[in-house]
């Protein structure tokens, strides 16, 4: 159990220093999938892990027509010593060109204490060369340990 999450926060580690390889997924409409706009688009779903092997929740890769961004939901609202940052990170051609979190504008700001999701603001992938990567990070307010985490695949 310790390996599998070691392993899945390996690869989120991996995600956020844009190591992880492409892959492709089917599209589908999701009712998680939401943003400013309404329910959106879903282009690959992750779940997200906690550090006792538990999912607590998922991220998600979403579309608004050639928009991309993430979304995260939890199962349960933070705890008073809980807060998580879902990341959006586009590739060109396997180059990392972008990055954006819910504190970015046009996102609606990290997971606080009380809540359960957000999303990240939109980037652009109206070029085909651009592949995309959703990762979610929970953590600890007093201690800063890491508490869980997800990432998609990198997906068109």
């Amino acid at each position: 159990m310790i390996r599998k999450l070691t392993a899945a926060l390996a690869v989120a580690g991996a995600v956020l220093l844009g190591l992880a390889a492409p892959a492709s997924a089917e599209v589908q409409v999701s009712p998680f999938c939401q943003n400013g706009a309404g329910y959106q688009t879903r282009v690959d779903i992750a779940n997200v892990v906690a550090t006792n092997g538990v999912a607590v929740g998922t991220v998600e890769l979403c579309r608004q027509g050639s928009l991309y961004f993430a979304f995260a939901l939890f199962d349960q609202p933070m705890t008073a010593s809980q807060y998580a940052q879902v990341y959006l990170n586009r590739y060109d051609r396997g180059e990392p060109v972008g990055r954006v979190d819910c504190d970015s504008p046009g996102g609606n700001k990290h997971i606080k204490p009380g809540e359960r999701r957000c999303w990240t603001p939109n980037l652009n992938g109206a070029a085909s060369r651009y592949t995309f990567i959703a990762s979610v990070l929970q953590y600890s307010s007093h201690t800063g340990d890491l508490l869980s985490g997800g990432v998609t695949d990198e997906t068109r």
